[in-house]
């Protein structure tokens, strides 16, 4: 019975993922046959995985009368998951910078209508009766970037009618990733505990702490990036076919969304795929590995790219290759942004990538940019004071944004691969062999990445300490055994200070929010002119979204704001003054 719950809780995991990736591929699919984004998408892929599950339960022989519990832990708990996940979300406004940039921006526009296919977004918000007036800036990143999420987002926005309900992806792919990886890892190890809590550890990652109630997807990033390295450890470990069918699904799944989350996130997975096709490609040289599972691992790989750059991707790398000359186009290509210079301390412009990335790990937790002029301050590592708290709340911390511990647990984490590597050569070689070739390729990122310093772009630094707890829980002695669950403590106190500091500054937000946002429709008689500022779209959804009742116009911006307005901007939703 217990292998049974543990099944029926990893296909809870993966009814999640396929009713992420069905919202989705459906949704692509139509904007082909330039059809937009609907409200029965969501539905369909709710049916659709629904169905995928059942002929799961079935495969497996848990669908019967007798093992009922399997359907409810496998469908029933799912459904609920999604239900519950959206309607929180939707109580939650999102206030961040990026959030309201162009990430809302895409999402209600394709909600609106937009086919990113066939028409540039600027294009057709000026066809609407209530354009947004988006800026030529936030247009580049809508029309170009990846939109895999946005797409998701857009589904339940037309849906719901409140576009904060779109952010439930976040929590569904966290929950989904925690359910993958506990189940997976328990149903192999026979053991409970340290499934349980070393997944714990995986989805509290501070930068997954600091974002998931926002649209930000650098998380994303993390959690699709994760779970496809660790469908590398399924294949590895197998011990039938259906194990590996189970990991090839997954694989293929994830490599296709980490291809349209982020263009780092496609590029992180490729160099990742290619160093663990190497490594299988000389073990097939040597015989020591099934031909037949090669090719079925090379077919996934294949298709996976071809669909999810010509299918899914169709709308960004292809389109961007025909109008800009480069698929990766706005990061690279002629007229390619900067991003990185005026977000970054100005005098890292000197540094070199190891020098950032160790300057960072080091310092305190703080919101460094090029026009602060500041530098950072080196700590004591396992030290924290207030300041830091107050940085690591914000979505994009730059200093240690791994959290204020982690510079005491990156020096722990190269401390135990140092002094285990050998053991688990001599007893693991096969987990010892998967986890040099991440270590590998994360200090060939950390050498030659200048992003390698900033948390959110680069969450790889992460697996260095994942895999430091994983070589102590493997020493499996009485001693180790106690310092693995004491390095799971370390762990999670890290990152459930960057959680609670993130709750705590998203309460607010929203507190301070409702009370300006309430002043406004008690002054106003909700007979006001809703005046933003260009650079943040995103607030004029939730104005249409919570206003309908009231008599108000939207108009594009007549003047710069202040920092102070900006502020207010934040807080109370938008600027406004009543009509006269």
């Amino acid at each position: 019975m217990k292998d049974n719950i543990l099944k029926s809780t990893l296909l809870a995991g993966f009814f999640l993922l396929f009713f992420i990736f069905y919202n989705i591929f459906i949704s692509t699919l139509f904007f082909i046959f330039k059809v937009s984004v609907s409200k029965y998408y969501a539905i369909v892929a709710l049916v659709l995985s629904i169905m995928t599950i059942v002929f799961l339960l079935k495969k497996i022989d848990l669908l019967s009368i007798k093992k009922y519990y399997c359907i409810i832990i496998s469908i029933i708990a799912p459904i609920l998951i999604i239900i519950i996940s959206v309607f929180l979300n939707g109580k939650i406004v999102d206030f961040s910078y990026d959030g309201n940039h162009y990430h809302k921006a895409t999402v209600g526009l394709m909600t609106n209508g937009w086919n990113p296919l066939y028409e540039d977004a600027r294009d057709f918000d000026q066809k609407q009766d209530q354009p947004i007036y988006i800026s030529e800036r936030i247009a580049i990143w809508v029309d170009h970037y990846a939109r895999a999420s946005h797409i998701y987002q857009a589904n339940i926005y037309a849906l719901t009618g409140n576009i904060e309900c779109g952010k439930s992806i976040n929590t569904l792919s966290i929950i989904l990733m925690f359910l993958i990886i506990f189940s997976i890892m328990a149903l192999k190890i026979k053991k409970i505990i340290f499934p349980l809590l070393s997944s714990i550890c995986v989805v509290t990652y501070s930068v997954i702490s600091a974002q998931f109630l926002t649209n930000y997807i650098d998380l994303l990033n993390y959690i699709f990036l994760t779970l496809l390295i660790f469908t590398f450890f399924i294949f590895e470990f197998r011990e039938n076919k259906k194990q590996e069918n189970i990991g090839l699904l997954l694989y293929f799944i994830c490599l296709l969304l980490c291809i349209n989350i982020k263009f780092t996130t496609f590029a992180y997975a490729g160099l990742f795929c290619l160093g663990f096709y190497i490594y299988y490609i000389i073990k097939l040289i040597k015989k020591k590995i099934d031909k037949k599972f090669f090719i079925k691992f090379t077919t996934a790989s294949f298709i996976g790219v071809i669909v999810g750059v010509f299918v899914v991707g169709l709308a960004v790398y292809p389109k961007n290759f025909v109008t800009n000359g480069n698929p990766f186009y706005p990061l690279f290509g002629e007229n390619k942004e900067d991003i990185i210079t005026t977000n970054q301390p100005d005098y890292f412009k000197e540094k070199s990538s190891i020098e950032k990335y160790f300057i960072s790990m080091f310092a305190k937790s703080a919101n460094i940019q090029e026009y602060s002029g500041d530098k950072a301050t080196l700590k004591i590592p396992f030290t924290v004071d207030s300041e830091e708290l107050n940085a690591i709340k914000t979505t994009d911390t730059r200093m240690s944004g791994n959290g204020v511990l982690f510079s005491g647990i990156f020096i722990l984490s190269i401390l135990i691969i140092c002094l285990t590597s050998y053991k688990i050569f001599k007893e693991h070689k096969g987990i010892f062999i998967l986890c040099s070739i991440i270590l590998g390729i994360t200090i060939l990122f950390i050498v030659f990445l200048g992003e390698s310093w900033w948390a959110r772009y680069f969450p790889q630094t992460y697996f260095i300490a994942l895999i430091a707890l994983l070589y102590l829980w493997l020493l499996k002695n009485k001693i180790t055994k106690s310092l693995s669950y004491l390095f799971i403590i370390i762990i999670l106190i890290n990152n459930l200070i960057t959680f609670k500091e993130s709750i705590n500054y998203s309460y607010d937000l929203n507190m301070n929010a409702k009370m300006q946002y309430q002043y406004m429709l008690d002054t106003t008689g909700g007979n006001v002119y809703i005046i933003t500022e260009i650079a943040y779209p995103g607030i004029y959804y939730n104005i249409q979204d919570d206003l309908e009742e009231y008599n108000y116009t939207i108009l594009p911006p007549k003047k710069s704001i202040s920092l102070d307005e900006y502020q207010y901007l934040l807080s109370g939703l938008a600027y406004y003054r009543p009509k006269e």
